[in-house]
């Protein structure tokens, strides 16, 4: 996603910029993210309270333009503020003893005018009385401001229970060295991050000028500047699938994130620019419910990689071997749809069942085949369930509880139990 400064411009007085329509579902991402985070971190009604720290890292001038005169939409820093209310109000329906979200939000803009607007806007939504308090605005650019806010948030709690959003203006803003740094010095971090990668596309080949840049970020090792040469001319599927795989893999080395989601945005309207949405964190259950949100929103979420357990780091020239794919399914456009679930639950059929089976006489409980499957997959954990399922009910997998008992179905896995493949093994298994 480029912002152009022309257009994303804010000055008290004068109306604000208009909302990209192509910025809408990442702002209903955010929100839905937001309260889906709450609900499963206070889900045990024994907490009484949640510590959270909310960093906007490029947060704008607060709202936009609707597409009806006189029509104002917020913009990331009301959503969070005001999803983060409602869901502190919602913990308290019914109860005598209270619970409490105790959140600040640090939101930072460089541009002067932004920042002003910011401000007021703040102050006048939410009162004065919070500015400085829960709520702080700081001008300047995020990387200057990231020593302050960490030494916040590392004393607030023992969790450091943090949720960075980096709505970069194009790619080239947020470093891997950067994100390291977030991910290395912050226990409980996690970061939404939109990556404007049709631009970097466009910016992107084997000369001088890239690989510097390239350097800059972190990524130019991971970058198989060959095979993406001769492939850049096409730039269809095959030159799309390359990148990914190659900025995807740099991408997350770099942060030294353990999970991970990178997907791209489907603008809607007429831009045919398109971005990433990144969301990297050290939590696989972070992961697995920003997954069930792009499969809600799955008309606006395409990649290009496999349908079951991504490759990431392509080479064209070890196409066949990398991918394990004919080389006409190779960059097919995946979008989340009906017939994506079907192709991803039966493509991890095939290729974890026969992992289980590798392990010998080794059990290995669920959780550590999710985490084996990690962030190479869209798959969530319910559809990792699902595919597993017809093994098990079949007995070519064996599933005994933590209590030594005995599980029939997929669905009905937990965490700790231990799968393993059965002495007496099926015909079909042993061809």
């Amino acid at each position: 996603m480029v912002k152009r400064s022309d257009k994303y411009v804010w000055v008290v007085g004068s109306s604000p910029p208009p909302l990209d329509p192509h910025s809408v579902v990442k702002h209903e991402i955010v929100r839905e993210y937001l309260s889906r985070y709450v609900q499963v971190l206070m889900s045990n009604y024994v907490i009484e309270k949640l510590v959270l720290s909310i960093v906007d890292g490029f947060a704008g001038g607060g709202e936009y333009s609707g597409e009806s005169l006189g029509e104002f939409v917020p913009g990331s820093p009301q959503i969070v503020i005001d999803a983060l209310t409602e869901q502190g109000v919602l913990l308290n329906v019914g109860r005598e003893k209270p619970r409490t979200l105790d959140v600040r939000y640090y939101f930072v803009e460089k541009t002067r005018s932004n920042f002003e607007y910011l401000n007021a806007l703040l102050a006048t939504r939410y009162g004065a009385h919070r500015m400085g308090k829960d709520v702080f605005t700081l001008p300047g650019t995020f990387q200057k401001n990231f020593a302050a806010i960490r030494k916040d948030i590392q004393g607030r709690s023992r969790k450091h229970r943090s949720i960075f959003l980096l709505d970069q203006y194009a790619w080239d803003q947020v470093s891997g060295a950067l994100l390291k740094e977030i991910f290395s010095t912050i226990e409980g971090a996690e970061v939404i991050l939109t990556f404007a990668v049709d631009s970097l596309i466009s910016f992107l080949s084997d000369n001088h000028k890239s690989r510097e840049k390239m350097a800059q970020m972190g990524f130019a090792e991971y970058i198989d500047w060959t095979s993406l040469e001769s492939l850049r001319g096409s730039n269809g599927p095959a030159w799309r699938a390359a990148i990914q795989r190659n900025l995807a893999n740099a991408l997350i080395r770099t942060s030294g994130a353990q999970h991970s989601t990178i997907f791209y945005v489907t603008p809607l309207g007429s831009t045919p620019w398109t971005y990433w949405l990144v969301h990297l964190s050290n939590n696989y259950k972070a992961r697995d419910v920003m997954m069930e949100i792009h499969w809600g929103k799955s008309n606006q979420f395409t990649h290009y990689l496999e349908p079951d357990m991504f490759t990431l780091g392509y080479s064209a020239r070890k196409d066949g071997e990398v991918t394990g794919q004919e080389a006409l399914s190779f960059g097919e456009e995946f979008q989340f749809d009906k017939l994506a679930a079907q192709k991803c639950t039966s493509g991890l059929e095939r290729k974890l069942v026969p992992w289980v089976f590798d392990k010998g006489d080794q059990a290995v409980t669920f959780r550590e085949l999710a985490h084996h499957v990690g962030s190479n997959t869209p798959a969530t954990e319910k559809m990792l369930k699902i595919s597993l399922d017809e093994a098990i009910r079949c007995g070519d997998i064996l599933v005994t509880t933590k209590s030594g008992g005995q599980r029939r179905r997929g669905n009905s896995l937990e965490a700790e139990d231990q799968l393993s493949a059965p002495k007496q093994r099926s015909l079909i298994h042993l061809l």
